[in-house]
């Protein structure tokens, strides 16, 4: 055990320590303690800020991370069923588009119309009676002729209809055969020859698509709307020729059945397509329903269209019925066509313009998120280091008030850092202690320098622990002198004498334990002095 900590040990043990000192020590350190307190909060006010641990922060940021993730994912998922729909949204229009402007549509129409042709000329030259010939002989040609026509033509998209049409016309006859050899009887009367072009061209308009098929198709994209108005036009179209080449059809319930079918979907279609509905008032309704007001022209007028024409005058099965409805075929053809070609660039725009975004969106999430990534760790660096430079700005300034303390009084030096002008005082009721070593003279001459030195500072050290237990002041020391003053810098009323009187005391019982380091058989003596009044 060293010197200094022997010095000290003796210092603690020695001197009266009563139990009225002790409990004076405790209500001394209870009442100073709190003016302590509120000096370190008004000192660190420059050092304080919140700054969380470490290991939260990292959690904190993981989680936020992970929530950008899920969100980033959760958009993928909302674009890809967004995509998922547009997609489905282009392909039906395309195949609406493709179903009025494909090669096979074309050859179909064409078809129907040359067959109706035929038709037509033939009920006007025969009669029923057998015949030389089989339909089959008749049309089939016609079937190779015009499919070899058709191939040396182009699509919409520059491509020669040849490879559209390559098995198209093949499996046409194969299916048209089979169905008239089902359909038709073995002898070849004029009868069954014109019954064998309706079933034909029935068969045909079937292979293009049927109403029905249309309709649940309308249900999925709207575009095809116009779609089912061409087929039902066509349809229409179809049974007036049948009713202008054979009047006595019409008291046929099946062909009457058709009829009403068809012309019932035809006038909800034609509420429900505008080109429809325009093309029918160019044609129909301002040239031969004139009279009808202007407010009810989306109002179908089926009159004009009665298989019975009692009252009126009927366009069912006549040239000029059939010569309006052709007209409006190739007014809806017009119209419905561009309009189905621009829905689908607006679509496929729309649709590029979402995978863009998807694009972009794909590139900024993992940069942002790397960003974000960084900028928090540079912020947790940032906060460790001003932390840690707050620590040690707290001790600096502990270092400095402790040596400030030690020449001025507490409150002069809180004063001082506030900024405030420290005014002199007088003290009425002061206490003042003077005290020196006896014979320090002769023990000073026989101890080099060094060895003054120690003793001296290992004796106020013991001095200074002391006197922390009464409300005292230490002033100064020179050489062996030792000051000490109670009643300033802080007013005690008439406490000071006993306070000065009690630590006198202690001081006088503590130094006889302290020994001498280089005179061990020796011990040093305190001679103290009392000076009580008034000090400014």
């Amino acid at each position: 055990m060293s010197s200094l900590d022997l010095m000290k040990k003796e210092c603690f043990t020695s001197g009266t320590s009563s139990s009225a000192s002790l409990k004076r020590r405790f209500i001394k350190k209870r009442r100073i303690a709190p003016r302590a307190q509120d000096d370190a909060d008004s000192d660190c006010q420059l050092c304080r800020c919140s700054i969380l641990p470490l290991s939260g922060s990292s959690r904190t940021v993981r989680r936020i991370l992970t929530a950008c993730l899920l969100s980033f994912l959760a958009l993928l998922g909302s674009v890809s069923i967004d995509l998922s729909t547009h997609f489905e949204l282009l392909h039906t229009t395309e195949a609406a588009y493709d179903e009025l402007t494909s090669c096979r549509t074309i050859a179909i129409l064409q078809l129907v119309s040359k067959l109706q042709k035929m038709r037509r000329l033939f009920t006007k030259h025969t009669h029923n009676e057998t015949l030389e010939t089989s339909f089959s002989e008749v049309v089939f040609p016609v079937f190779g002729h015009f499919c070899g026509e058709m191939a040396i033509q182009s699509n919409r998209y520059g491509l020669s209809c040849s490879v559209e049409l390559a098995g198209f016309c093949q499996e046409m006859r194969r299916s048209v055969q089979g169905f008239l050899n089902a359909s038709l009887d073995a002898n070849s009367t004029s009868e069954n020859v014109t019954s064998a072009f309706s079933l034909v061209i029935e068969r045909l308009l079937d292979v293009w698509g049927t109403v029905e098929d249309t309709l649940v198709k309308v249900k999925q994209n709207a575009n095809w709307r116009n779609v089912l108005s061409a087929r039902l036009l066509i349809t229409f179209t179809e049974l007036n020729h049948q009713l202008m080449d054979f009047p006595l059809i019409a008291t046929h319930t099946d062909f009457q059945y058709k009829w009403t079918y068809v012309l019932s979907y035809l006038s909800f279609a034609k509420v429900m397509t505008e080109q429809l509905n325009d093309c029918w008032l160019e044609n129909i309704d301002l040239n031969f329903n004139s009279s009808q007001s202007v407010k009810h022209l989306y109002i179908f007028d089926t009159s004009l269209w009665q298989l019975s024409g009692a009252g009126t005058v009927p366009l069912s099965g006549s040239h000029t019925g059939i010569q309006a409805l052709t007209n409006i075929q190739q007014c809806l053809f017009d119209s419905t066509v561009p309009a189905l070609r621009l829905a689908s660039r607006s679509v496929s725009s729309g649709l590029s313009m979402r995978i863009c975004l998807l694009a972009i969106a794909c590139l900024i999430y993992p940069v942002v998120m790397f960003s974000f990534k960084q900028m928090t760790e540079w912020i947790q660096n940032y906060a460790q280091s001003l932390k840690e430079k707050t620590e040690d700005l707290k001790h600096q300034r502990q270092l400095a008030e402790d040596l400030l303390h030690q020449m001025l009084p507490k409150s002069v030096a809180k004063q001082l850092r506030q900024h405030k002008h420290v005014e002199a005082e007088s003290y009425e009721k002061v206490t003042i202690f003077f005290s020196d070593i006896v014979g320090f003279t002769s023990i000073s001459a026989s101890c080099t320098p060094l060895q003054v030195v120690e003793m001296l500072n290992n004796l106020y050290m013991c001095f200074d622990t002391r006197i922390d237990s009464y409300d005292v002041y230490k002033v100064e020391t020179i050489g062996d002198a030792y000051m000490v003053v109670s009643g300033l810098p802080e007013r005690n009323g008439d406490r000071h004498a006993d306070e000065i009187a009690k630590m006198a005391l202690d001081l006088v019982a503590a130094v006889r334990q302290v020994s001498i380091p280089h005179m061990p058989n020796q011990r040093l003596q305190l001679r103290a002095g009392i000076h009580t009044g008034g000090q400014s």
